[in-house]
């Protein structure tokens, strides 16, 4: 419809589109649009304005600019609101979405400063062409005469048609965390058409997400994150990377030096080669078993051990080579040395605490070598002794005088000193 007759508007209006250019719907997916029209005054006159009445052409024709009477408006001290059907207002027959614009004050001034009104959230018709915004303006100079109908004039807006979707039309791939702990999620976000199908691919697998633009999961490990999707007949892709600052890994081939400055846990640690830790190597864990072949100190120093150590039951302790104990040693089971040619030596030799050393084997004093008690030597079966009488001194004494055949006499010898005659041998019976 259109109104030759009634005067242009007192304002200038400008419009423009968000996305720029304006292309027709391609699909039920396509973004909303919003339309920005700048409404300002160019004379030299201040404008008064009740209210402004946006027509937009609704249908499936190339004149039409929405396919659906839908959409919102927004401007800066003005209220902007779509005119449901039936409305008793002056509006022009046929099929359109009505959208009015009124000052929060009444009658407001549109000066230098102008003003831009917003309609967001339309649906652009299908078929491209060129749709005219029919514009009905309520505006006077003074405020004594105001008009009996609106001004009137129409803005050509051009639809073209959907170009394909350039591959960079998909942009700002990206994690809300680049760097996180074993385990945490990930959340993945990117801008692009809602017409396409995406796809995020990451550890060997690939999920379709659909025409969504976001994507989570939790990784345990270094991970680098793939976007894809088709347009134009070709595969296009996006990468990011997120980090983990404790990796876990499920299997791990160095084939150079490893330098690990923090602490480090394995469940499970093979090594084919030499080990060294210049550091300290904990196995504390309760119930834990540190296995070893062979356990050596530094090379050309002894082995410290600075704990007490347990052998546990049904387990034995074999020492190849000499052991210097420096403190006490205690064994609460036997110890044996009873191998043939070696020599068990000892300073002191005492029973527990409070009770007597109980020998249950024959001793074997070498010759050589003596047994005394309290410094003096103890007499054993074969040994030759003299008898001294402690209360009238002098020795016993076998003289050559015989009593009778089978029987002789013994004396005590007075002068003191022991003669040939006081000698006497111990016998065992």
């Amino acid at each position: 419809m259109s109104e030759p007759d009634a005067p242009l508007p007192l304002l200038d209006y400008a419009i423009i589109s968000e996305p720029f250019p304006l292309y027709a719907t391609s699909g039920t997916d396509d973004p909303a649009t919003a339309l920005h029209i700048v409404v300002s005054n160019g004379g030299g006159e201040t404008v008064y304005c009740r209210e402004i009445v946006f027509s937009l052409p609704e249908g499936d024709l190339a004149q039409s600019l929405v396919e659906a009477d839908a959409g919102d408006g927004q401007a800066p001290d003005w209220t902007v609101q779509r005119i449901e059907p039936g409305t008793q207002t002056i509006l022009p027959p046929g099929d359109y979405a009505h959208f009015v614009a009124k000052p929060k004050k009444a009658d407001a001034a549109v000066d230098v400063s102008g003003i831009t009104i917003t309609l967001e959230n339309l649906k652009i018709s299908s078929r491209p062409g060129t749709a005219r915004i029919e514009i009905r303006e309520v505006a006077t100079t003074d405020t004594d005469k105001w008009p009996d109908n609106p001004r009137f004039t129409k803005l050509a807006v051009t639809k073209f048609p959907a170009p394909k979707i350039p591959a960079m039309a998909v942009s700002d791939f990206t994690a809300d965390k680049l760097e996180v702990t074993t385990g945490t999620s990930v959340k993945l976000t990117w801008n692009g058409p809602s017409t396409l199908d995406y796809t995020v691919s990451h550890g060997g697998n690939a999920h379709s997400v659909g025409k969504n633009h976001e994507y989570s999961t939790t990784i345990d490990r270094d991970t680098t994150f793939q976007l894809s999707y088709v347009t134009g007949g070709t595969t296009h892709c996006l990468t990011t990377t997120v980090t983990v600052t404790n990796p876990k890994l499920t299997g791990l081939e160095v084939d150079g030096d490893v330098s690990v400055t923090g602490s480090t846990g394995v469940k499970g640690l093979t090594v084919d080669k030499d080990l060294t830790a210049n550091g300290n190597v904990t196995a504390v864990g309760n119930g834990t078993i540190f296995r070893i072949r062979e356990l050596r100190g530094p090379i050309s120093e002894p082995l410290n051990v600075n704990s007490t150590v347990n052998v546990l039951e049904s387990n034995s302790v074999n020492i190849a080579d000499g052991m210097t104990v420096n403190g006490d040693l205690t064994a609460n089971g036997n110890v044996n040395a009873v191998a043939g040619g070696k020599i068990f030596r000892i300073r002191d030799l005492r029973g527990p605490y409070g009770k007597s050393l109980g020998i249950d084997s024959t001793v074997d004093v070498k010759s050589g070598n003596d047994i005394t008690r309290g410094g003096s030597s103890v007499i054993t079966d074969g040994d030759s002794i003299g008898l001294q009488n402690n209360q009238k001194s002098g020795w016993l004494y076998a003289a050559a005088y015989n009593y009778s055949d089978d029987r002789g006499y013994v004396f005590r010898w007075n002068p003191g000193n022991r003669v040939g005659g006081d000698s006497w041998k111990v016998a065992r019976d």
